[in-house]
């Protein structure tokens, strides 16, 4: 289990080293598994990890947040609508606000990932 946690989270990092960061709203799609198994595997090593890893901790934590940045597809196609209404890259300005809605929701769920793995530790 711990071989199979390890390889979702290495799989994972590689998806998050082509992202920007400052990007909200990812597809879904570039995840490599689905994002629950990511999330269940990032926890699964935050419990085995040894407490003289803070690093690591900080890392996997990182990740189990970010993962919030991921929503369906059709959800990231409003956000990128809405961010390119926003920046003058359309005359839609009605597509902002959807985006902006979906944008808020995705900073909510992120305080609650913090929330949530700041509580996960060795077991």
């Amino acid at each position: 289990m711990f071989a199979l946690a390890t390889r979702l989270v290495s799989d994972y990092g590689k998806v998050l080293a082509r992202v920007h960061p400052d990007v909200y709203g990812l597809p879904e799609s570039l995840l490599p598994h689905p994002k629950a198994r990511i999330r269940d595997a990032i926890r699964l090593l935050l419990e085995q990890l040894p407490a003289d890893q803070p690093e690591l901790r900080e890392g996997l934590m990182r990740g189990y947040v970010y993962l919030a940045q991921f929503v369906p597809d059709d959800e990231a196609a409003i956000i990128a609508q809405g961010q390119a209404a926003l920046s003058g890259g359309g005359n839609d300005e009605s597509a902002a606000e959807p985006a902006t809605r979906l944008i808020n929701r995705i900073k909510l769920d992120m305080e609650r990932a913090l929330e949530e793995v700041r509580v996960v530790g060795p077991g």
